[in-house]
């Protein structure tokens, strides 16, 4: 498969229904606020395509570096990965969620 038998900007389009929007400060910049962070992608044609997660202070949670002509399919599936909401937190339970225990009247099992 040649890179003109490649359906185009298939990455563009995957942004944009994803709600991905220019940044104010950069517009080179598409940047998604999920409310627990913010989702940047930089993207310049023949140029490494970059994937930042930051906080909502714009702290630097971790950073995807992606060669050029990495496939759209690679990008995607990371961005699809850094969109899913995070895995519950060790230690903590959420409101309603069983220990799996249960407990006689006696406070015995």
């Amino acid at each position: 498969m040649t890179s003109s038998s490649r359906p185009p900007l298939e990455l563009d389009r995957y942004l944009a229904r994803h709600g991905f929007a220019p940044h104010p400060g950069n517009t080179g910049w598409l940047d998604r606020d999920t409310g627990q962070q913010i989702i940047r992608v930089l993207q310049e044609p023949g140029e490494e395509t970059l994937l930042i997660c930051l906080t909502p202070r714009s702290v630097c949670l971790y950073e995807a570096v992606f060669s050029p002509g990495t496939p759209d399919a690679v990008i995607i599936a990371a961005l699809e990965t850094a969109l899913s909401p995070p895995p519950p937190q060790p230690g903590r339970r959420q409101a309603g969620q069983a220990t799996g225990r249960r407990r006689t009247q006696e406070g015995k099992r």
